[in-house]
């Protein structure tokens, strides 16, 4: 089995689980904008854009109220890698900063038919919690519902009950939702395995 974990920087959660998969005799690929020694130590990264880009995308979001919906030019390169790659699930294992282009990249994984796995928090629900000059709340959240209502083969992973009901509210219903809490790493990464293991 072949997954990409894909976050802005590599937290413990993705290096366990990094590590459980290599242990299987798994390949575990992680792509992060920030790279990390971490991650580096123990299987292959792939960087997603570089500071330049992250501050564009910070700047365009904060005055349009569009957070995830630039970085096109980067979110093209990680997706050309990804289908290289061709991994049996691609993991989302964080969108709640801006680094890559959300519609863009739902819509590529959609035409590739690539199972899609998107863990969330309380304080990661995409679309929410962020500021910005020009709020617009109506756009952002007719995006944010039109790329998740169209997104097949997508599995939510939420951290409590709690999360998946806010999910919910904010426009990620109508696909299979899952709880794995973070609290226990161990028992979590057996869980988000036996995920990969059945949505592939």
């Amino acid at each position: 089995m072949k997954i990409v974990l894909i976050n802005y920087s590599v937290t413990p959660m993705m290096t366990a689980i990094a590590k459980q998969l290599k242990g299987l005799g798994h390949q575990a690929i992680i792509a992060t904008a920030t790279g990390g020694d971490e991650g580096s130590r123990c299987m292959t990264d792939l960087k997603i854009g570089n500071s330049v880009d992250r501050a564009v995308h910070n700047a365009l979001a904060w005055l349009s109220d569009t957070h995830g919906m630039h970085s096109t030019r980067v979110t093209a390169s990680l997706l050309d890698r990804i289908i290289a790659l061709n991994p049996d699930v691609v993991h989302l294992a964080g969108l709640n900063n801006s680094f890559i282009n959300i519609p863009f990249m739902a819509y590529v994984l959609m035409r590739c038919k690539m199972p899609v796995a998107l863990s969330v928090t309380e304080g990661t629900i995409p679309g929410t919690g962020r500021k910005s000059l020009i709020k617009r709340d109506r756009f952002r959240r007719k995006t944010i519902e039109s790329t998740f209502g169209a997104w097949d083969l997508l599995h939510l992973v939420c951290d409590s009950k709690h999360t998946a009901e806010r999910a919910a509210e904010e426009g990620l219903d109508g696909h299979p939702t899952y709880i794995i809490s973070t609290d226990d790493t161990a028992k979590a990464v057996e869980q988000y395995i036996t995920l990969y293991d059945n949505i592939k």
